[in-house]
């Protein structure tokens, strides 16, 4: 008996370009948008699960950017943002609060995501390493993110078998075949 590889059913999907947009938006939406429901809610579960204990780990002080110039201000500039903006809604409001002081207007939110005063940084220096833990956790999270943006746009991934690939998967069946059939005489 041949078995053949299972046939592809390839999965419809919408508007790619909203899928990314929702899936950076919220992680796991684009995917929920696209009708994809069990991996969206895997990526919501470990993204945000992940991204939200880092901010706890860090009393919620560690999301924040700065509008500097990385050549000439290297100490000031937040790199780690740079992997949180990708959590997307739950790490903008960090980006938002930095507009606001770069053009000297008063943060919003009571102060939630602004950028702490260095008291409050060296502060946060009594919590050891849960600190840098919580930065690289929500880091880490937003960088996941991008994956799930990229699956969200491109959609799930195939292997192609040429005839090659096909022709030794065939053979290899039939000769595992005639193994147990003789093994079992």
């Amino acid at each position: 008996m041949i078995s053949q590889p299972m046939p592809i059913t390839p999965v419809p999907l919408r508007n790619r370009y909203l899928a990314a947009f929702l899936a950076w938006l919220v992680p796991g939406s684009g995917h929920f948008y696209q009708g994809r429901t069990a991996k969206g809610l895997l990526y919501a579960l470990c993204i945000l699960s992940l991204y939200f204990l880092g901010f706890a780990l860090g009393d919620g002080k560690i999301v924040y950017w700065r509008w500097v110039n990385p050549m000439h201000n290297p100490d000031k500039f937040c790199l780690h943002y740079v992997g949180q903006f990708f959590v997307g809604l739950p790490a903008l409001p960090a980006l938002v609060q930095s507009t606001l002081q770069y053009y000297g207007l008063e943060p919003i939110l009571g102060g939630f995501m602004a950028e702490p005063s260095q008291n409050v940084i060296n502060g946060l220096q009594r919590y050891g390493k849960l600190i840098e833990v919580g930065t690289i956790y929500t880091t880490v999270a937003g960088l996941l993110n991008v994956l799930a943006i990229y699956d969200a746009f491109e959609g799930p991934a195939y292997a192609e078998l040429d005839e090659a690939e096909l022709a030794d998967s065939v053979s290899a069946d039939v000769k595992l075949e005639g193994l147990k059939a003789e093994g079992s005489a």
